[in-house]
């Protein structure tokens, strides 16, 4: 084949490109258009808006995030309280402490009795009940209230079961509500007095006794106060234990015991409203061991009390008087208002206007509490007292006597009784009873309260009070001036027709 071919097509010419250089350009991304600016109302609106948001939150966020937490560290606590009470019980750390209640109460319930009293008298007739508790087995003595036997005509103690007695009654202490009886002995078991002084504010204690004629029925709580005066009325010596362990009709006369099965106090009574309210308040009282006990050996050795006797009246600290006499501020204690010539205060030097705050290193917080305290001490025995004297603090020695017994004379014109103070202590005369619907029951007198004054005349003995009332009628009324155990003082009108109530 020749090269010219003239079937085949002609080749391409060559073609030549010239390259130029190509200028490259950057891109400039253009600046953001400018912002408007917040006007200044809106932007006021803004900051109350977000104050807003904060109040809010404090105000509901964080009450429901600290309840929420507190939740979770109530139910962390009681988780971990239940493991604990678990550990516990695999160490009979529970049994061990119910085992003290249990044995105090073995120990001592045996002791406890149930006292049955029977009136035949034709004005009245019928049964009582009460508790008591033996205190000495082998003499055979029962301790319980004066008032559970006082005008029993029959007294029946019923010892555990089925063992029944009757009873003789060694003697009765009206003035502090105790009695001792006595039934044959030697009897099986007896429980011991334990120390009320040592007791705590706190402390457990059970009450033993037979409520509503349940026998031996135990109740627990703790001792709320101890030396608890003033609270009854009448011409009493008061010492009270105030307990929450449950006190009703019933227990009167049985234990208060310790955890060491020791007695500490003898129920007496449940603080409850004037009109009959429910009971079982929480409110219950007895009587220390400490003042029960030396009434009880009294009692037993002499069928009779014989009180210390300091020889002073006395009025409760006001917080003026505590001012003028610049003591300080928490100072407790009573005034001295009169000494009764050659008694104990008075050989040892007292004056009118001391301020008493303690006897035998007991504090002395109120005119009963002076009472009680002094009641309880051993005749001819030598006591430390207490006293502020313009403003300086004192001790000195003064030797107890023995307290004057006078009778109460009975004035059944006036529908009370009256005891005279003795002749020489300036104190005029106690009231030491009132006869139902007489004359001073309609008019409202009080058995323990003082007579100072019949009108406008100062009385102290009988003979001035016999005198003064022959200046008024009966019927028209007579002004008497009265003194509380308190040292609170008002003027009642006696009279026949009694006062509107």
């Amino acid at each position: 084949m020749s090269s010219s071919d003239p079937t085949e097509p002609n080749p391409p010419e060559a073609v030549t490109h010239s390259l130029e250089p190509i200028e490259v350009v950057e891109l400039v991304e253009p600046p953001p258009p400018p912002r408007p600016t917040t006007p200044p109302v809106r932007l006021v609106f803004l900051k109350v808006l977000g104050v807003m948001l904060v109040l809010a939150l404090v105000v509901r966020g964080i009450p429901i995030l600290v309840g929420q937490a507190g939740y979770a560290w109530e139910a962390g606590r009681s988780r971990a309280a239940t493991e604990a009470l678990a550990k516990l019980n695999e160490g009979d750390v529970q049994d061990r402490a119910s085992i003290l209640f249990r044995m105090a109460t073995r120990a001592v319930a045996p002791a406890v009795v149930n006292v049955r009293t029977i009136v035949n008298s034709a004005a009245n007739r019928g049964e009582g009940l009460g508790s008591g508790v033996i205190i000495d087995k082998e003499n055979g003595y029962v301790v319980t209230n004066n008032h559970v036997v006082k005008g029993a005509d029959k007294i029946l103690v019923r010892v555990g079961r089925t063992k029944e007695y009757e009873a003789t009654v060694v003697g009765t202490d009206e003035r502090s509500d105790l009695a001792v009886l006595k039934i044959p002995g030697p009897l099986a078991v007896s429980a011991e007095w334990g120390d009320s002084d040592k007791l705590d504010v706190g402390d457990w204690v059970l009450a033993i006794g037979s409520p509503f004629a349940l026998d031996r029925t135990v109740t627990a709580g703790i001792v709320s106060a101890s030396g608890r005066n003033n609270l009854m009325s009448g011409d009493l010596y008061e010492d009270y234990i105030q307990t929450d362990a449950a006190i009703n009709p019933g227990n009167s006369g049985g234990p208060l015991i310790d955890l060491h099965g020791k007695v500490i106090g003898i129920n007496t009574a449940v603080l409850a409203p004037k009109d009959g309210g429910y009971l079982g308040q929480g409110i219950g009282l007895a009587i220390s061991s400490s003042l029960a006990r030396r009434v009880v050996d009294q009692l037993i050795r002499n069928k009779r009390v014989v009180r210390g006797y300091l020889g002073v009246m006395t009025e409760p600290l006001s917080p003026e008087i505590r001012l003028v006499s610049h003591l300080p501020e928490d100072t407790l204690g009573v005034v001295v208002a009169s000494i009764r010539p050659k008694s104990p205060a008075d050989l040892a030097g007292f004056r009118v206007g001391d301020v008493l705050t303690g006897i035998d290193d007991k504090l002395v917080e109120s005119v009963g509490a002076l009472r009680s305290r002094t009641f309880t001490l051993e005749i001819g025995r030598e006591v430390p007292v207490d006293f502020y004297r313009n403003g300086e603090k004192k001790r000195v020695p003064v030797v107890i006597a023995e307290m004057p017994d006078f009778s109460p004379l009975p004035y059944p014109t006036f529908g009370f009784d009256l005891r005279e103070l003795p002749s020489t202590d300036g104190g005029g005369l106690i009231i030491a009873a009132i006869r139902p619907n007489g004359p001073a029951d309609l008019s409202g007198f009080q058995p323990g309260l003082l007579i100072t004054a019949v009108g406008r005349f100062d009385v102290r003995t009988f003979a001035e009070f016999d005198k003064a009332v022959t200046q008024f009628n009966l019927l028209q009324g007579i002004p008497i001036g009265l003194q509380a155990p308190d040292g609170r003082r008002a003027v009642v009108n006696l009279s026949a027709l009694g006062n509107p109530r």
